[in-house]
């Protein structure tokens, strides 16, 4: 399973993908409001407050935070003695697999029900409606963000005890238990934990948001991705009213290789979130600009170029309306990741940089477009551009080093290394870029595989691989091909690498 097959499975063709759509979102045909998917989840709220309530939880698991944040205002209005009603507020505050929480407005929307933690839970009912009242005093109250994290999922595990049999409390632990995990932290127990609670959900209800999205979740790896694979398929169909819903197959799908479903899946998410942006007037950059990263890097591995470029002027349409940063870093990202995959080189501008006012905006927020600038700047032979990129890599990474999480400072590493290595291959010094590469692999080799599209945007397994190719070292490049597959199976610069390195071997053993 580790090893996936390494040839590409190119498209049919566009209007493949186009009719593809067309059927599942016929002209002139209208998604019904709020197709979330199916819960049960009876409550002490009035009856008028029974149908907001059950949309904002169906929001909360397929994380449509604003969705869910105007169903509990609603439920709210409808009975405002409901103690859930603003803990739902609340959660929709919580973005738990985002590293996103706002604590204010979360405590204020608690304040609302009651100024106490006391006061809160003699607000709801004794029972589970209590219990999650409780639950929440915990994960919006004092110390660092993981450590409540972790406190939350102790509640919630003592909320399932007591509740075995209820679906709502077992899919709200799983997504607890994921919400524990941090980059670099070898959790795969409370993520396969958090899986097997979830699949006992989808088993006992197919229709249900987060038992399906939460198993994708759980299993978004290479090694466990196929295991998630009948949750994909059935989570767009089980919640069509939630962009995020549309999205999150396609995290199954890019770790397996499956270029036309990741390409299918962000055509509708991105419509949908775009729409949603434009509906509610959300800030640009979040869901839309996510999903629309996904399908332009769906097209670079097909090959599909002019559908990468059109993708990419949508992106560079909002960003120069758009000049926040979230909108700006994202089409940035967008760009760099279209010149390092397509390798085709073209001055990009850094302050100070060669490429001076009059020439294309500088982008050097984006970790990735310095990256890229470094990387095409020393293949065009601006060692002065090169450097620079190498020296903003560097104090990015020292930035980051003096974090609470040293872990995040390691793709940084990489793409220092990167730009190093090239800048001594133009400089002749192979010997130099080996050992920079062979530095790069190494740290890569100890992250966790990339949850969606490749990360750094040029893996240092395939940069190593190209160099040894050229030094005619065709076995020793292909082992670099390999592992570079191994993590993200079909990525169409390893595969055609592992290609020629294949061909290289066969002619030297035919001399």
């Amino acid at each position: 399973m580790r090893r996936m097959k390494h040839t590409l499975r190119l498209s049919a063709a566009v209007a493949a993908v186009a009719v593809l759509v067309a059927i599942s979102h016929p002209a002139g045909a209208q998604t019904p409001a709020k197709q979330l998917g199916s819960i049960h989840f009876p409550s002490s709220a009035k009856p008028a407050a029974q149908a907001p309530f059950l949309t904002g939880v169906k929001a909360l698991f397929n994380f449509e935070f604003d969705i869910a944040y105007d169903a509990f205002i609603e439920t709210q209005k409808a009975d405002p003695d409901f103690a859930l009603g603003y803990w739902g507020e609340a959660m929709s505050y919580n973005h738990p697999l985002w590293a996103q929480q706002d604590l204010a407005k979360a405590r204020k929307a608690m304040d609302k029900l009651a100024p106490t933690a006391a006061a809160r839970s003699a607000k709801a009912p004794a029972g589970k409606e209590r219990m999650l009242v409780e639950s929440i005093e915990v994960l919006f109250g004092a110390g660092d963000k993981l450590t409540r994290d972790i406190a939350y999922a102790d509640s919630l595990k003592r909320l399932h005890e007591k509740y075995m049999a209820d679906d709502e409390i077992t899919t709200f632990y799983s997504l607890a238990l994921l919400g524990t995990a941090r980059p670099g932290d070898k959790s795969i127990r409370n993520a396969m934990l958090a899986a097997s609670l979830a699949e006992g959900v989808f088993q006992r209800n197919p229709q249900h948001p987060g038992a399906a999205h939460y198993i994708i979740h759980s299993f978004d790896d290479p090694d466990h991705a196929i295991l998630a694979l009948p949750a994909a398929r059935a989570y767009s169909k089980i919640a069509p009213s939630a962009a995020h819903a549309l999205h999150m197959p396609s995290h199954i799908f890019v770790q397996l290789g499956l270029w036309d479903d990741v390409i299918a899946s962000n055509i509708v998410a991105y419509k949908a979130a775009d729409d949603l942006a434009t509906a509610k007037s959300l800030p640009r950059g979040r869901e839309d600009f996510h999903t629309l990263s996904w399908l332009h890097y769906a097209y670079l591995q097909e090959g599909k170029i002019d559908e990468a470029t059109k993708t990419l002027a949508t992106a560079k349409a909002v960003a120069d309306k758009d000049p926040s940063p979230g909108v700006r870093d994202g089409y940035a990202a967008m760009k760099a990741r279209q010149v390092v995959e397509t390798a085709k080189w073209e001055p990009l501008a850094l302050p100070g940089g060669a490429v001076k006012d009059g020439g294309a905006p500088a982008y050097d927020g984006s970790a990735a477009y310095v990256l890229a600038a470094g990387l095409s700047a020393a293949h065009l032979g601006d060692l002065v551009t090169a450097k620079i990129a190498l020296d903003k890599l560097t104090a990015i990474r020292t930035q980051a080093e003096s974090g609470s999480n040293a872990y995040r400072a390691r793709p940084f590493s990489i793409m220092e290394k990167e730009v190093a290595a090239e800048i001594a291959i133009a400089q002749k010094d192979a010997a130099a870029a080996e050992k920079l590469l062979k530095e790069a692999t190494a740290i890569e080799a100890a992250l966790d595989p990339p949850s969606g599209p490749a990360e750094p945007i040029q893996p240092s397994f395939e940069l190593y691989g190209n160099l040894l190719l050229s030094m005619n070292r065709a076995k020793d490049a292909a082992a670099q091909f390999e592992q570079s597959l191994q993590r993200m199976p079909n990525r169409r610069a390893a595969v055609q690498g592992l290609q020629r390195a294949t061909a290289s071997k066969t002619t030297t053993a035919g001399q």
